[in-house]
């Protein structure tokens, strides 16, 4: 009789436990974006490339995100327009640009990482590095919203808005750190960089490497040297084209951004039943083993009172591991319906013509595939401009 009692405390206080949750505080206040008091000199702004973010999926993850593939994949480049977007309306900075793989030289570089991503959280970290190969910083954001985040009042919002503005006001604070001389020194390397690209034998000795991996600055070309003249040509016609480009990852935002906000509203009622169906099923299928332990230990009782309670403990208990059972099944059903939602979100991109002086070229592909031909483009066009100097 003692140890059936002592297996019923165990039991009751088990089922008890089990159903305290965890309380999450989930915050929808909002914090403004920073910005510059005094307008900033035009050649004190700098330009900022953001780099496709990496979906994070790894060998030992793809089994388990095969079916959020696409949707991650669509995430590692919606999320990285959504922060151009952000930084590019503080004023604080000169041109903000979408470039996949870094294929154009920029004053900043901006790379991200999805951490997770379930429509309730959202954690990235991002990395900034300038064009002299100083690492700026590297942090891990995070923003947890509640389920007010998507009401019919704030889905025009961006639901993880508070993220993107806390990324832009980290990046005004680190550069209002730089003197003149030093934002003045990234921009020049970001130029020599570019007409090295091109002229590799005119301009390799004018930077050089330090022993922490900093390129420095050599020498500096005359203000009216041709061949540079020719090269920023260039480089402005490269700007043109990245302009041109953003104009696909735009598009891609707009098509993308309600059923994207479908999914995430989605995921995020999903996760919460998934959550309560776990805890349910994990409550059922403990307390049922400890109930059918206590019947079967009571069946050794000398007393038929005992036994018969054992009787019913076994049979109710054996119930309850069903009905946990029934309970993950459930849970399957949910994340087959996530799996549905991001299997509809992929992107395409539309050919690109670039009408030339002497000639018309089209580009074809992904947009990383554009970008690798238009550098061979802009290599034909140094050559012959220069006549391979």
């Amino acid at each position: 009789m003692k140890k059936l009692k002592l297996i019923l405390f165990i039991v009751n206080v088990f089922l008890l436990l089990a159903g305290c949750n965890t309380t999450t505080i989930r915050s929808t206040q909002t914090s403004p974006i920073l910005i510059t008091d005094a307008a900033t000199p035009e050649e004190l702004l700098l330009d900022v490339g953001i780099n496709i973010f990496d979906p994070n999926i790894t060998d030992n993850t793809r089994e388990e995100v095969s079916g959020y593939t696409k949707i991650l994949e669509a995430e590692a480049n919606y999320m990285p327009f959504k922060l151009m977007e952000t930084i590019q309306s503080s004023g604080n900075w000169g041109v903000v640009r979408v470039i996949p793989n870094k294929q154009s030289e920029m004053d900043i570089w901006v790379d991200g990482k999805i951490i997770k991503s379930d429509g309730a959280v959202l954690e990235l970290d991002i990395t900034l590095n300038d064009a002299s190969n100083g690492k700026w910083y590297s942090k891990r954001y995070k923003q947890e919203i509640s389920k007010y985040a998507y009401d019919g009042n704030s889905s025009k919002r961006e639901p993880f808005q508070n993220l993107y503005d806390e990324i832009a006001n980290d990046m005004l604070l680190y550069y209002k750190k730089l003197s003149p001389n030093q934002i003045i020194n990234i921009r020049t390397i970001s130029q020599l960089q570019f007409a090295k690209r091109f002229s590799p034998e005119v301009f390799n000795d004018y930077i050089k490497k330090d022993s922490k991996g900093r390129l420095i600055i050599q020498r500096l070309p005359a203000k009216n040297d041709p061949l540079l003249q020719r090269i920023d040509t260039i480089r402005e016609r490269d700007h043109l084209f990245v302009d041109t480009l953003q104009d696909y990852y735009a598009n891609f935002n707009r098509q993308m951004e309600e059923p994207y906000l479908e999914w995430r509203r989605a995921s995020y009622e999903e996760g919460e039943a998934l959550r309560e169906v776990n805890s349910q099923a994990t409550t059922r299928l403990v307390g049922g083993a400890l109930a059918v332990l206590g019947g079967i230990l009571a069946q050794g009782s000398s007393s038929a009172i005992s036994r018969a309670a054992g009787q019913v403990g076994i049979i109710a208990g054996g119930a309850a591991v069903v009905s946990g059972v029934n309970k993950r099944e459930e849970a399957k059903i949910h994340v087959e319906a996530l799996q549905e939602i991001s299997a509809s979100l992929d992107a395409e991109i539309e050919p690109h013509t670039v009408n030339l002086e002497e000639s018309t070229v089209t580009l074809t592909g992904t947009v990383n595939e554009q970008y690798a031909q238009w550098q061979k483009v802009l290599r034909e066009i140094y050559l012959a401009e220069t006549g391979g100097i």
